[in-house]
């Protein structure tokens, strides 16, 4: 088992911006040697799709020949051809099915989906992926990469309890990446924040220096937002990635910002097993 590749789904709607998300995942897969699915959906809504489960055959073939020829044409482009998948059912189920059954272990996924004639916000489906057997990381984007790889990351550090599962991800990427680490935390007044804040910044320090990981901590500026600070750090240095606990994603993105957002956020939850890794 240890021997089968990990999968990054990218959910694929045929358009410009899942090609955007494609150029993502591909550069993640490059580094960690895995591999990259689409998936289409053909959507159907919750109440019907737990009453009725027939499979459309036929819609499912037209839309498999289309994906296929959407990989070949990625192959072509990209040298690198993902692995494809149609399936037709609430949106929300497929993926936590994949999820829990086809060895997916990241979404990387462009801020808008079209499910049929409407396009929707896809993080809406994503940020809510608190599943009893996975703890799935996800990432959103809008624009194409700015660099070859990933090599600068901005972490926001808070003063929520939660922030110590986010290090241990931080410590996988910087090993397989290579990246930069760049830590920023809050300008705070409240001695009771302060404190924690305290707390989390010595134990992300503890843990970073004892696997040899380099990294910076700037405090925000007093005059904005902590949200809006941490961005405008991050296109400062050309940062290729935010990282933060999705239950904060809406904190830092709406759906307006995420349309014009220009660095990809990734999303992660809290971890089951002590040892369970990105890759």
């Amino acid at each position: 088992m240890d021997n089968i590749k990990k999968i990054i789904l990218v959910p694929w709607d045929f358009t410009e911006g899942s090609e955007i998300a494609f150029q993502h995942a591909l550069q993640l897969a490059k580094a960690g040697g895995n591999e990259i699915m689409l998936l289409n959906i053909i959507p159907r809504a919750w109440i019907i799709d737990s009453i009725y489960r027939k499979v459309n055959f036929k819609k499912i073939e037209t839309y498999n020949a289309k994906i296929e020829k959407a990989a070949s044409e990625l192959e072509h482009k990209y040298g690198f051809k993902p692995q494809t998948l149609v399936l037709e059912g609430y949106p929300k189920r497929i993926i936590k099915e994949l999820i829990l059954t086809a060895h997916v272990n990241l979404i990387v996924a462009y801020y808008a989906y079209k499910f049929g004639s409407k396009e929707h916000r896809i993080s809406r489906y994503l940020k809510n992926l608190f599943f009893k057997d996975t703890t799935l990381p996800f990432i959103v984007v809008s624009k194409a990469p700015i660099h070859s790889h990933y090599i600068e990351i901005v972490i926001p550090v808070d003063y929520d309890r939660k922030f110590k599962e986010a290090v241990h991800w931080i410590i996988y990427l910087a090993k397989y990446y290579k990246c930069n680490v760049n830590l920023i935390k809050p300008f705070l007044t409240d001695d009771g924040k302060k404190k924690q804040l305290a707390n989390n910044i010595y134990f992300t320090k503890k843990m970073l220096d004892g696997v040899n990981i380099v990294y910076g901590i700037k405090t925000a500026k007093k005059k904005g937002t902590f949200e809006e600070e941490v961005f405008r750090f991050a296109r400062t240095i050309e940062a290729d990635l935010v990282l933060i606990m999705s239950d904060k994603y809406d904190d830092f993105l709406d759906s307006k910002q995420e349309a014009k957002h220009d660095i990809p956020v990734m999303c992660v939850n809290p971890r089951i097993r002590k040892y369970q890794s990105f890759y």
